[in-house]
């Protein structure tokens, strides 16, 4: 009897420990839109109040219930504001989850303020309103104030604000992060909202949800992006960086008249309206509130069948939510594979959103642009692209960018030879730009000049290896911060480099190599030493190192001249130095080399540029990268020059080259027909050798023994034609 009697004592007090969690178990399993309908009163501010219903947000219905899945571990919805995403995916959930399926929940609004409003406002009202909710609340004294409520069933909802403290340290089920663009991107240096929330539901395995809702916040930087797949978000991080990290469903509508199902995408697309380049030339005379009703109507992409405002909350009914990678034929029939994530994403168009009319959202973007052609401001068009809309917002003069910028893509050389240089060479140039870090290399573009500029891309490759032992049989990757005989290679494989000509037996020496001096600490130094060396082998009037600098420097933001060449390199700050570095304004030269892109005929700076590799010219040498790397770089009204791709070693090479250009003084030749030995036709140009003279200086250069490392003081007695005057 004593063992019965302690075996009991102790079922009962594990009894007495657990009672809160078992509680916790739900009656029943519903979906949460069911749960949200059955138990959420929604009050309004002027005091009305109304059960929650998915007659008007049909399309909330698929993104509320994802967040019971047991297959993904969140949820990230996108959408213009009017849809009813706030109190679907949050107030909609917590409901759902304190009646039917309780769990520890935190709400994270943008800010301290934003969410104490949210508490009053949102919160408050349907724990007040709403018979069920109200009968779960807690009876303690402390189980409700603006930043903690408590439920009898142990549940506890916590709503905070994006902070280290608030998001560390704690376990809840269910996560819940509103207004997700508007947060900081890093939270006190530990990284992202929505991933420092993820970790928080993690105990929970698949039991746990996090979900992130915003507009979209953040700016396109990009104005050359194009999707690669037919659902993807432009790359501006936030809420879209999410998206793009999850299936990226988007939600398609049935046409009523060729049956075959069209996006009903973000934006003004479906309106048809005419470009922005025709309205902003004619805002300023036009009837807005007209125009606007006239376009309040959208557009078939298949038939061209119009759609009216009428026809809107029945095209929702039937609309349905395609992830990417699929499509749905006339007879609903999927197509293709769709893409699969531990995150379910939805990115909906402000064109669906159930309490804002068509005609809404275009007027406010007609006047929104009235009031740019006006004054300039951009203020209002990105808030109704935002908010109206559903998309990242483009600053107009990047957008203006991408309209003027040509492109040499589509007008490629298809008989550009690699490593043969045309017959209207008259000089060869080099450009280096020092590559840094876990992927260190030397960057090479070769261009050959002809006459006014005119110049053609004969080679581009990269110097990864060094001469040093690595591991087996392998050279030792490139450092060039860290080892100086590195910087030999440019020597070897650039400075002493030919190109053939069309004459068999005949090649033509590069005349100047341009070398990007910055980088990480140590390219400097090293780059110092190698000019060094390069003068004691006789190079000195070959090559150049380079230093791009903005338009304005200094505390007084004195203007950068185009070109000018510095003595540096010296021990201390006073002393003199023996290493010239040409300082060059990057934005002067970036307005030269973007006119002459700008070119389409040959002549006078016009760039002759190969075929790039493709479907077409599967043969082709040269990536379709190179041309990516060319749109790198955007002009600001005030005359910079912003970098908007990762990647820009095409561009930062076209700079580089048109500084030496100028370094050898080519831009002053104006008569062609009387130029230096150099820069003269080919059959009588002092840069062109036969084969054999060229395999006799190669071997030449392999014997010569390492100069001792000297410092010279004295100048060089080469100087630039340019700096003659």
């Amino acid at each position: 009897m004593g063992d019965m009697s302690e075996a009991y004592e102790y079922a009962k007090a594990l009894e007495d420990v657990f009672s809160g969690w078992q509680a916790m178990k739900p009656p029943k399993r519903v979906s949460i839109s069911q749960g949200a309908h059955d138990n959420l009163i929604i009050a309004q501010t002027g005091g009305t109040t109304a059960p929650w219903s998915a007659e008007e947000t049909p399309y909330m219905v698929e993104p509320m219930d994802m967040l019971a899945s047991r297959k993904h571990e969140a949820v990230i919805f996108v959408g213009p504001a009017r849809t009813g995403k706030t109190e679907s995916l949050i107030t909609g959930w917590l409901a759902n989850s304190i009646v039917n399926d309780p769990g520890d929940f935190a709400i994270f609004h943008m800010s301290q303020e934003k969410a104490r409003e949210f508490s009053k406002v949102t919160i408050d009202r349907a724990l007040r309103h709403s018979k069920k909710l109200k009968a779960l609340m807690s009876s303690s004294a402390h189980a409700d104030n603006t930043h903690d409520k408590s439920f009898r069933h142990g549940m506890w909802l916590r709503i905070a604000w994006p902070t280290v403290s608030n998001m560390s340290g704690s376990t809840y089920r269910y996560v819940a992060l509103t207004d997700y663009d508007r947060m900081p991107d890093d939270i006190d240096g530990e990284g992202a909202a929505f991933f420092l929330a993820l970790k928080r539901v993690q105990t929970f395995l698949s039991r746990g949800m996090a979900m992130a809702e915003s507009s979209p916040g953040r700016d396109i930087t990009d104005p050359f992006w194009t999707p690669a797949t037919l659902h993807e978000a432009p790359p501006v991080g936030g809420i879209l960086g999410l998206y793009n990290s999850s299936d990226r469903r988007r939600l398609y509508w049935k046409c009523h008249d060729c049956f075959e199902w069209f996006e009903a995408a973000p934006g003004l697309g479906l309106f048809r309206l005419p470009s922005e380049e025709q309205l902003l030339e004619e805002i300023r005379t036009i009837d807005t509130e007209v125009m606007a009703k006239e376009f309040s109507r959208i557009v078939c992409p298949h038939c061209g069948s119009i759609h009216l405002p009428k026809q809107k909350r029945e095209l929702n009914q039937r609309a349905v939510w395609v992830p990417d990678g699929l499509t749905l034929d006339k007879y609903d029939d999927p197509q293709g594979t769709a893409r699969s994530s531990k995150f379910a994403g939805y990115w909906l168009g402000g064109v669906a959103a159930a309490f804002q009319t068509w005609q809404s959202i275009v007027g406010r973007y007609l006047q929104a642009l009235n009031q740019y052609a006006l004054s300039g401001q951009e203020e209002a068009l990105k808030n109704t692209f935002n908010v109206d809309q559903g998309v990242p917002y483009t600053s107009r003069h990047l957008v203006e960018a991408a309209r003027t910028e040509s492109s040499p893509k589509d007008r490629a050389d298809k008989e550009l030879q690699r490593y043969v240089v045309p017959d209207w060479t008259r000089f060869v140039q080099a450009t280096v730009d020092v590559q840094g870090g876990s992927k260190a290399r030397f960057d090479v573009q070769v261009h050959a000049f002809g006459e006014h500029g005119e110049q053609a891309l004969v080679n581009r490759f990269t110097i990864r290896d060094s001469r040093r032992e690595g591991i087996g049989q392998q050279w030792a990757p490139i450092d060039p911060a860290g080892y100086k005989e590195d910087w030999d290679r440019i020597t070897e494989e650039v400075v002493r480099s030919t190109y053939r000509t069309s004459v068999e037996g005949r090649e033509i020496r590069v005349r100047m190599t341009v070398v990007d001096s910055g980088g990480e600490d140590g390219v400097t130094a090293n780059a110092y030493e190698w000019m060094r060396r390069c003068r004691r082998a006789g190079l000195s009037n070959r090559v150049m190192l380079y230093k791009g600098l903005g338009g304005k420097t200094g505390r007084n933001k004195v203007p950068t001249p185009l070109i000018r060449e510095s003595m540096l390199g010296g021990r201390t700050r006073n002393e003199k130095g023996d290493v010239p570095v040409y300082v060059c304004n990057s934005d002067l030269l970036a307005d030269t080399v973007a006119a002459n892109l700008r070119r389409k005929t040959p002549g006078p700076g016009y760039y002759h540029f190969p075929e790039p590799k493709g479907p077409k010219n599967p043969e082709g040498w040269l990536p379709q990268a190179f041309f990516d790397e060319m749109q790198a770089e955007v002009r600001n009204e005030n005359g910079t020059w912003e970098q908007v791709k990762t990647r820009n070693e095409t561009w930062d090479h076209l700079k580089m080259h048109w500084a030496g250009y100028m370094r050898l003084g080519a831009d002053k030749i104006k008569d062609w027909a009387n130029t230096p030995e150099w820069a003269a036709p080919l059959e009588r140009n002092s840069e062109v050798i036969t084969s054999d003279q060229r395999r006799a200086m190669q071997e030449a250069a392999k014997v010569e023994k390492p100069a001792t490392e000297v410092r010279h003081r004295e100048r060089r007695v080469v100087h630039s034609p340019y700096l003659k005057g």
